[in-house]
């Protein structure tokens, strides 16, 4: 007996527990991963992501011409990033160590973190037959 998972309805906290992509940080997004638009509030002290999704409007849409109403002076003529294949998806997480249910012995380290991607680990899905 085979079971299939359609799809799921989640926020983004819960897409973040199934795909293994951290919701947290300058990389929040799970679109524009490493090519994230987002930049720090020094007073606030937290990580802002106004104004960084116009690149995702289509390229005559008046919104990235309007230089009032989001960061003044400021116009979105860059192009949405491109989206990767499952196949591409899977060579960038491969290495992941797998999910450990429960509470691990120790903390596991995952070297550029938050730098240069937010994997925290290997989703169960990529182990499913399709």
């Amino acid at each position: 007996m085979r079971a299939e998972l359609m799809w799921t309805i989640s926020d983004l906290p819960g897409y973040g527990m199934l795909s293994g992509w951290s919701t947290h940080g300058k990389l929040t997004c799970p679109y524009c991963m490493e090519n994230s638009k987002a930049f720090w509030l020094e007073q606030g002290r937290k990580t802002s992501f106004f104004d960084c999704h116009r690149q995702f409007l289509p390229p005559d849409h008046p919104f990235r011409r309007n230089k009032n109403d989001f960061i003044k002076g400021r116009t979105e003529n860059g192009t949405m990033p491109e989206r990767l294949s499952g196949d591409e998806m899977r060579s960038r997480n491969h290495w992941l160590p797998d999910v450990l249910f429960g509470k691990p012995p120790q903390k596991q380290e995952i070297h550029g973190f938050d730098e240069v991607y937010n994997w925290v680990k290997k989703s169960i899905f990529w182990e499913l037959p399709y």
